[in-house]
């Protein structure tokens, strides 16, 4: 006689294999739960690497302003009242010398990106700037104070009240709105006003 609980002793028949199904299930269980986490990891490296490249893609358009602005200042001795560069079609220009009309989002609407000249950054990165001044046409604007975004720069003279103060010459106002593709597709807009 045996001196266990009958509980204890297990014949060899007796064994249904119910420790091989539950230890089944936990190792489908188990893998279910390492691809989760797979792809999880393999997703939140995609999305980190797209934030990069279009944190990247912005920080580019700087490019394109500074093109700008060294631009504009050939552009207004050269060929303020028509677009740049000269015979340029519409939709391919850098500038426009009169406002040009926007989509909801405030860009021009005439801007046909792919025909704009680019600039290439890094073999990566194609920037492509536009200037419109801030004039309601038509061109040759010659009211620049009734027909421009403009005010007149004031300084010098005295702080006392009363005192003569002088009124330098008009700035007026130009839209650069900058387009940087780049890598996976990433595209950046980024528009900014300058005074010249």
């Amino acid at each position: 006689m045996s001196h266990f609980p009958r509980y204890w002793a297990v014949k060899e028949g007796d064994q249904k294999g119910a420790a091989l199904f539950i230890a089944l299930i936990a190792l489908v269980a188990m893998s279910l739960a390492g691809i989760a986490l797979v792809r999880s990891v393999s997703t939140s490296n995609i999305i980190s690497g797209n934030l990069a490249f279009r944190q990247a893609a912005l920080h580019t358009t700087d490019v394109g302003i500074e093109k700008a602005v060294d631009a504009l200042g050939t552009i207004v001795t050269t060929s303020l009242d028509a677009n740049y560069p000269s015979g340029c079609a519409t939709g391919a220009c850098n500038y426009y010398p009169t406002l040009q009309a926007t989509d909801a989002n405030g860009v021009p609407t005439v801007i046909n990106w792919s025909l704009v000249p680019a600039t290439v950054v890094n073999t990566d990165y194609s920037v492509k700037y536009v200037i419109d001044r801030l004039c309601n046409g038509p061109a040759p604007v010659t009211d620049i104070t009734g027909k421009c975004y403009a005010s007149a720069q004031t300084g010098g003279g005295t702080k006392k009240s009363g005192g003569i103060v002088f009124s330098g010459s008009q700035v007026v106002y130009y839209r650069v709105t900058v387009h940087v593709d780049g890598p996976r597709n990433t595209t950046s807009l980024v528009q900014v006003l300058l005074s010249r």
